[in-house]
């Protein structure tokens, strides 16, 4: 086994104390930076370790205002979103919006104006009862999940075919859905294999499962671990996204601060973790979680132990470059109203170095991140989605090329 270690620290906060005082501050006088990336590349798997903040310039940065708003209480019908499950940015810069209530994909132009609808419930070509997520796949092709079977759009909303997926095979007895939506980013799926059958299945809990991931040959490979219970304080939930140029699997389990990143054929190649971001759990919180247990799910857990720490994720998506985008809060089901409504995302590039957090007002929800932009969902204040792309400026002030 051979094992190559590198420590990087940086000086960023002798920058933050010259702009916090004014006088007194020299160059050669700037203290360390607290910010550490240390990486270890064992018998081939690449661990990235972080703690700390990064420098200022090393930071990535989202512009607050987005570059094209769709939706919200007085947007034309087209626009009037009721669950969003899934949206994308084409080649062209037009934004595709999979409305989940009446199963459309919604094609908008490069400013946001409703250009077609594709889709829609019934049984007949291109029609669907339910849809869990969608992917853009080479040439604009979009690729809907619609449960039972695989749905082909061409880039103008145009029904290209399907292919139906064998779910007595891949979703019944041991092998289980492993979440909302079982497609990657390459059009391939996954499934959850379980050991044995849980005495119940409608326990909100159950045991351990193998991640195995299925090719268009009908190749399976295994993707690490899932673990899903909902009978606890904190819900124990795997966070599955894929993503990437060639594309990667990333996993992360959201009581451990740890994302497994994993190429399509089953091997793990580097672990990114970062030492000191989770703070404690506030009491507050813990009634807040426990509330929503009892009136929502039905459970008591009162007599529950909850964790010490808040979870590490409620959410992870893999940007076009392979950079890492975890969803660190909001956590609960709903905001509490002390808190402030606000979401953030802690970002990680493809080298998996920490590049800081990214904030957003109010609940959002991020679907993708290309070059210089990300596409994501923001709920105002009466729930209503509002589809919002926004500039991304990766560290030195700049947008992507």
């Amino acid at each position: 086994m051979t094992s190559r270690k590198s420590l990087v620290r940086r000086n960023s906060l002798g920058v933050l104390g010259c702009l916090a005082i004014t006088t007194g501050c020299e160059p050669d006088a700037r203290p360390e930076s607290d910010f550490l990336y240390e990486t270890d590349d064992s018998a081939g798997v690449f661990i990235a370790e972080n703690s700390g903040l990064p420098a200022p310039e090393d930071i990535w940065s989202v512009d607050p205002t987005p570059l094209v708003p769709i939706g919200g209480v007085s947007a034309p019908p087209p626009a009037l979103f009721e669950v969003v499950t899934q949206a994308v940015r084409l080649g062209d810069g037009r934004i595709v919006v999979l409305e989940n209530q009446t199963s459309e994909l919604r094609f908008f132009d490069e400013n946001g104006d409703h250009l077609k609808t594709a889709g829609g419930h019934g049984e007949g070509p291109g029609e669907f009862e339910y849809a869990s997520s969608f992917v853009r796949l080479a040439g604009d092709t979009l690729l809907i999940d619609a449960g039972d079977r695989f749905i082909l759009f061409g880039p103008a909303g145009e029904y290209l075919g399907e292919r139906r997926i064998d779910t007595v095979r891949y979703f019944s007895g041991r092998r289980l859905a492993c979440g909302p939506s079982s497609l990657l980013a390459d059009g391939s799926f996954v499934f959850c294999e379980i050991p044995s059958l849980p005495d119940t299945r409608d326990s909100g809990s159950r045991p351990p499962a193998r991640v195995i991931r299925v090719a268009r040959d009908e190749t399976e490979s295994p993707l690490g671990l899932y673990v899903e219970n909902f009978q606890r304080v904190i819900p124990e939930v795997t966070w599955i996204a894929s993503g990437g140029s060639p594309p990667i699997v990333a996993t992360m389990h959201n009581l451990e601060y740890s994302v497994r990143l994993w190429s399509l054929d089953g091997r793990l190649l580097s672990v990114v973790r970062r030492q000191d971001a989770r703070r404690s759990l506030t009491g507050e919180e813990v009634a807040a979680a426990v509330e929503f247990a009892e009136q929502v799910l039905g459970l008591d857990l009162q007599d529950e132990q909850p964790p010490t720490l808040v979870p590490a994720a409620s959410g992870l998506t893999v940007g076009i470059t392979g950079d890492i985008w975890i969803r660190r809060e909001p956590f609960l089901p709903s905001f509490l109203p002390t808190q402030k409504r606000e979401s953030f995302f802690d970002v990680f590039d493809s080298s998996g170095r920490f590049r800081g957090e990214v904030r957003f007002e109010g609940y959002f929800w991020l679907y993708e991140v290309g070059d210089d932009y990300l596409l994501g969902m923001r709920l105002d204040e009466l729930d209503v989605p509002h589809i919002q792309l926004h500039r991304l400026f990766r560290g030195d002030g700049q947008p992507s090329p």
